[in-house]
């Protein structure tokens, strides 16, 4: 596989720093997944996976620095493949529309699939908001990004908070806490009849009501219009423009993110009581955790272009090509580990082990991603997701590979 100066690695619009973003994307879902034992909802209990100091300091470090910043940026590459996808459909003189649809369609019920067995499934999100983004593939640029970074921030949200809301009452909050005592048990302790209940039961409405109350449903929205401006502008091609604009954003991005990041860690109730107000509280994370995804998403950027070849992150490419394989087998290793139907730590691993245990396991995907993209296009799942788009067996083995001159990733 080869690289050029504008890093596109294969045939089309594929560029390669995408694969290494969404492959360090894949990275910090595996860390927030594994922090929280694949729980992916309330926890039972405040001092839930916590059984000493150092796991009280990784809970806190992953609260601040990983947390919602790795689901930003797949999100934002979302609408980012989407823009690229656009282009290579307008290179070809293809319709573009119908055959996303259907394809968000295929996602769909891969999605459902995925959803028997976790409640934290995205993909069904990222397939109703898929739909919602298609009518604003002809929006201009500049109105969608007033847009997005209005939905980013989570002014709605901001917004909706100062209506009059009643507070619920100790009955609904029972409620609630007894359907969490639920779940949790049936995660842990129960076989996949109990599992599949639960995931389409009470942890989708818990799963609804999370992207609505929090508002990371428009903020994932505003997130996607924003991958689609900036695959329009084309930015994550390297030029002299591209890279000052990235050096721009990780000085700007990065001084903010430290100051939000200053007043999050005062703010959290581990160390003191709120001193903001919950609206002004919530605006100040959407902050945070927007401007130190988009730190990250520049660091690594300018990163990988210094050697985008040999480079650390190079080495990461395969991991993003088959991203929605990696997602997928993440689940596995969750599921096999912590519920019922595995080894049963949840609730009896802390979250310093849990972690260690989860970066072991991506280490391990990367290893077999260089392995498999050594001899394959794309992942098995997505060689499954493009055969059922195009309704036939696409194929999927390096043409190169007889002839021996396939290069590592």
């Amino acid at each position: 596989m080869q690289t050029d100066s504008s890093n596109a690695v294969s045939s089309g619009d594929r560029i390669a720093v995408v694969d290494v973003l969404r492959a360090f994307a894949l990275f910090g879902i595996i860390v927030t997944h594994s922090a929280g034992g694949f729980l992916a909802g309330r926890p039972p209990s405040p001092d839930f996976m916590s059984f000493g100091r150092i796991d009280e300091l990784f809970s806190q470090l992953n609260s601040l620095f990983v947390f919602g910043k790795f689901y930003t940026i797949f999100s934002f590459l979302f609408g980012l493949s989407f823009a690229l996808q656009i282009r290579s459909a307008e290179l070809k003189g293809e319709s573009f529309a119908g055959r996303f649809a259907w394809r968000l369609a295929v996602l769909a019920l891969i999605a459902l699939a995925h959803g028997l067995f976790f409640t934290g499934d995205i993909l069904i999100i990222y397939v109703a908001l898929g739909f919602l983004l298609i009518p604003f593939r002809n929006v201009g640029t500049k109105p969608l990004l007033v847009i997005a970074l209005l939905l980013i921030f989570n002014v709605p949200g901001l917004l909706l908070s100062f209506l009059p809301a009643a507070a619920p009452s100790a009955e609904a909050q029972a409620l609630a806490m007894q359907s969490v005592r639920q779940q949790f048990e049936a995660k842990q302790f129960g076989g996949f009849s109990e599992l599949f209940a639960t995931t389409y039961g009470a942890g989708f409405r818990s799963k609804i009501l999370f992207q609505l109350n929090t508002g990371r449903l428009w903020v994932t929205f505003g997130l996607f219009l924003l991958g689609l401006a900036a695959g329009r502008a084309r930015l994550f091609v390297e030029t002299a423009q591209s890279r000052t604009l990235f050096v721009k954003l990780l000085i700007g991005a990065g001084v903010v993110a430290l100051v939000t990041t200053m007043i999050a860690l005062l703010n959290s109730t581990a160390i003191a009581p709120p001193i903001l107000p919950r609206a002004l509280g919530g605006f100040l994370l959407s902050a945070q955790q927007a401007t130190l995804s988009a730190f990250y998403v520049a660091a690594i950027t300018l990163i990988y272009w210094r050697d985008p070849i040999h480079g650390l992150f190079a080495k990461l490419a395969p991991v993003g090509k088959m991203g929605l394989t990696v997602y997928l087998t993440q689940t596995v290793f969750g599921l096999g580990i912590f519920y019922g139907i595995g080894l049963g730590m949840l609730g009896k691993m802390g979250v310093a082990a849990a972690i260690g245990w989860g970066v072991a396991f991506y280490v391990v995907q990367v290893i077999l991603a260089r392995a498999w993209m050594r001899r394959f296009t794309m992942g098995p799942v997505e060689w499954l997701w493009r055969s059922l788009t195009y309704f036939k067996p696409q194929p999927i083995r390096q043409q190169t590979e007889a002839r021996g001159s396939m290069q590592p990733a």
